[in-house]
């Protein structure tokens, strides 16, 4: 299993939009070392899992505490996620936020809004690969500490 990545059973859509998991049957068979059908073999996918497990909802509840308790006079906050929108849309009727999307896709459609709306002075920006690339930290801090090669 590679990192990110989590082998499920491969499945289709079945009734109702339910997955069913996918087996042998013509025209895709599946046989053994000695050319014998496997009729109860399974299909097995790798696919790419990205979860965050309550990121979203510690997200929501520090900008919602920390507009309430008046701790900031303006938000940035960093997602694409449209569970923010509520939060989002709270914030924006009492200070200025602006909205980071760090993904490579549209903004979602629940995060828009208007500069204008509420406290004004909101804004977006489209996080980009040479965002990333300008900010890195150097090759080399010291001589223990580098950037892996792949970065």
């Amino acid at each position: 299993m590679h990192p990110g990545l989590g082998d499920v059973p491969l499945a289709t859509l079945g009734n109702g939009g339910r997955p069913v998991i996918t087996r042998p049957g013509w025209p895709v068979m599946v046989q053994d070392g000695s050319n014998r059908d496997v009729p109860d073999a399974r299909f097995m996918a790798s696919v790419a899992r990205r979860e965050e497990k309550g990121s979203d909802v510690n997200v929501a509840s520090h900008l919602l505490i920390d507009t309430l308790t008046g701790a900031i006079d303006a938000a940035v906050v960093i997602s694409n996620d449209s569970d923010l929108a509520y939060p989002i849309a709270f914030a924006r009727e009492r200070l200025p936020v602006g909205l980071v999307n760090p993904t490579k896709g549209y903004r979602a459609g629940k995060l828009a809004g208007l500069p204008h709306e509420g406290a004004g002075n909101h804004w977006w920006y489209q996080l980009t690969a040479d965002d990333l690339r300008r900010n890195q930290l150097p090759d080399s801090i010291t001589p223990r500490i580098t950037k892996p090669v792949p970065w």
